[in-house]
């Protein structure tokens, strides 16, 4: 960021512009911000953890992950392209679906995650790995 003194009279806005549309503030704390692969990843992650009718003000935004940590782990196959979907309406990225890779740990209720996928623009491509528990 430009300190004021650079650009005092906001005549050379060129100059400040930030070419890489993919930016979150860090939900961790480390740092105020990030960038590219890490902030699509971050908003993924975001999608997942957040139940449907959870934010007040959006009551669409979530995924229906919470149905499988909570209730029955039998549904995942049929559930899954929900969740996709839901990735892909909310994060500017498509998904690799052919090669996602889940794997479902009932006694855990844990879920890992590999989802391959590419930003939108085509600039970004990476793998979401996590794991999920309730």
């Amino acid at each position: 960021m430009l300190s004021l003194s650079a650009n005092p009279d906001f005549t050379t806005l060129t100059n400040t512009k930030i070419t890489n549309p993919y930016y979150d503030l860090d939900a961790f704390g480390e740092q105020t911000e990030v960038w590219g692969k890490e902030a699509l990843d971050q908003m993924i992650e975001n999608v997942l953890l957040t139940e449907p009718f959870e934010r007040l003000f959006n009551l669409a935004y979530g995924s229906p992950l919470y149905l499988l940590l909570f209730e029955n782990f039998s549904q995942a196959d049929e559930l899954m392209p929900r969740v996709f979907d839901t990735i892909e309406y909310w994060v500017p990225i498509k998904i690799d679906r052919g090669n996602a890779d889940i794997v479902k740990d009932e006694f855990n209720h844990v879920i890992t995650f590999k989802i391959p996928y590419i930003s939108n623009d085509g600039l970004i491509q990476g793998i979401f790995a996590r794991r999920i528990r309730k």
